[in-house]
């Protein structure tokens, strides 16, 4: 399910994430995670709901999952 729209979708089609001390990561294999939606990755109300989930201000956490997305 995506964290932004609440809908359900296939895993192959949600990217996959982690938060770790306030940070945004790509999901590794350890620890607990969280779903994106390929059409939530540029909903303007993403940045709240990932600030939330991590515990960080929207505009860090916007910048983290870009820098994510941009690098693969």
């Amino acid at each position: 399910m995506c964290i932004n729209c609440r809908q359900r979708f296939y895993q192959d089609e949600l990217s996959r994430l982690r938060c770790e001390e306030k940070k945004i990561y790509a999901y590794g294999g350890v620890g607990r995670s969280f779903y994106i939606c390929k059409s939530c990755l540029e909903d303007k109300n993403l940045s709240k709901n990932l600030a939330r989930i991590c515990k960080t201000d929207p505009a860090s956490a916007l910048k983290m999952l870009k820098e994510i997305i941009d690098n693969g």
